[in-house]
């Protein structure tokens, strides 16, 4: 183990320190020496650190900007996956909870294909004036908003909700009534 007389002469005796009002110039003086890290809103900040906080390029506001537009964009398909698992979970069974919460989960993509302005609305003026184009990230957002749209409607006609067998149409056929009629029985 470490004893006391082991450690540097330059590091202060008391053994936590929770700001330099209390210490001596010496020990003040250890403490910037050794390299020890300054507390947060202790110290006066360095002026090197101060400027690079301020300067914030046009760069590194369109990578921003970027990333933003693209977690915007997935937001879709990363909300689905919990969904999918819950639909996975109740079955596919014709009951009424099911039905109601795949009917409410079809209507979340509708809903984001009709709002697709007001979801890129917070960074889309950002965006004009940094010169980036989001025209890729609404694209990425309706083909997850479609897949989504894709994924729920396959469910309703795995229930046999969906009228997609012929038997689900007989009562659009016409009923064919027959030109001739004949009947036997009568020798001639």
């Amino acid at each position: 183990g470490w004893s006391r007389s082991s450690m540097s002469p330059a590091f202060p005796s008391r053994r936590w320190v929770f700001g330099v009002d209390g210490l001596s110039r010496s020990e003040r003086n250890a403490l910037t020496v050794s390299g020890a890290i300054e507390p947060t809103g202790q110290l006066e900040p360095r002026e090197d650190s101060a400027q690079n906080k301020k300067v914030v390029t046009i760069e590194k506001k369109r990578e921003f900007i970027e990333k933003r537009a693209w977690d915007v964009a997935l937001a879709p398909g990363k909300q689905f996956m919990m969904t999918a698992f819950m639909m996975w979970m109740m079955g596919s069974g014709v009951h009424i909870m099911n039905i109601i919460f795949t009917f409410y989960q079809l209507m979340g993509p509708i809903r984001g294909l009709m709002s697709i302005g007001q979801v890129f609305k917070t960074i889309e003026e950002t965006a004009k004036e940094l010169g980036v184009d989001l025209l890729i990230h609404k694209l990425v957002f309706i083909a997850c908003q479609l897949g989504v749209l894709l994924y729920i409607t396959n469910r309703f006609g795995s229930m046999g909700l969906l009228p997609t067998s012929a038997g689900d149409w007989l009562t659009t056929v016409k009923v064919k009534y027959p030109e001739e009629f004949s009947a036997g029985g009568f020798p001639m």
